[in-house]
């Protein structure tokens, strides 16, 4: 009864942003066919923007979770509303025994689809990152099959009407690479590497219309230390 409850407020909430949303940006999606029937998912992203875990939800009427900062959950009003979405804290300071991975297994056990960005952090300039292993861990723990999902803006600032397009790819499965519980990061490590080539490749390759090479003006935390760092052995 509880999962009903949610899963119409979740519907309800998708289809009021869907609302707000479309008539402000072109939004289209390709490769919904491959999404796995009968089983919960783990969609794993390029990230973006702070619209990403919306745009990849979007993909689907099922509920879905994904993993946030802390300092995202103390600020009044935001946290209700991510919350909402799904929202888990990537760690919790006022419980010891929190564990984010066994927080999202427990997520993808109650019925959700799980969106996670292997990449760590937003990457504004259209590129993506080498990727970590955590998403393998989940999937392996959870036993449920990866998603990639490519995520292409034609421009790196988002606005009025710019063309978004979500491509899904198809699904890999923990089995097919032999893992088990006990497998080590480095066991995982060819797993992590197919999801992220086909991510690589949906973002990167053929894109679906004309892409503006332009300044990024809001860069993540990690884009301006790079950027910082490269500016001053430039001026060495």
């Amino acid at each position: 009864m509880k999962y009903h409850i949610i899963d119409f407020l979740y519907r309800f909430t998708c289809l009021i942003v869907r609302i707000f949303l479309f008539p402000v940006y072109s939004i289209k999606f390709e490769g919904r066919k491959n999404i796995p029937k009968g089983t919960t998912s783990i969609f794993a992203s390029n990230h973006r923007s702070y619209l990403d875990p919306v745009l990849v939800a979007l993909s689907r009427p099922n509920p879905f979770s994904f993993i946030a900062k802390e300092s995202l959950f103390k600020k009044p009003g935001f946290s209700h509303l991510i919350r909402l979405l799904g929202a888990i804290p990537s760690s919790w300071s006022k419980d010891p025994d929190y564990n984010v991975v066994e927080a999202a297994s427990n997520r993808l056990h109650s019925g959700y689809h799980m969106t996670i960005f292997p990449e760590g952090t937003r990457h504004t300039d259209g590129k993506v990152g080498r990727g970590k292993t955590g998403v393998c861990v989940l999937a392996v723990k959870s036993d449920v099959p990866v998603v990639p999902v490519g995520l292409i803006f034609n421009s790196n600032n988002l606005h009025f009407r710019s063309k978004i397009c979500v491509r899904i790819g198809k699904p890999i499965y923990p089995k097919d690479y032999g893992l088990t519980s006990e497998s080590s990061p480095m066991e995982m490590k060819k797993m992590k590497d197919d999801i992220m080539s086909s991510i690589k490749y949906m973002v990167e390759e053929n894109p679906p219309f004309e892409i503006i090479h332009d300044e990024a003006k809001h860069k993540s935390e990690r884009e301006k230390k790079r950027a910082e760092k490269i500016n001053s052995s430039k001026e060495d």
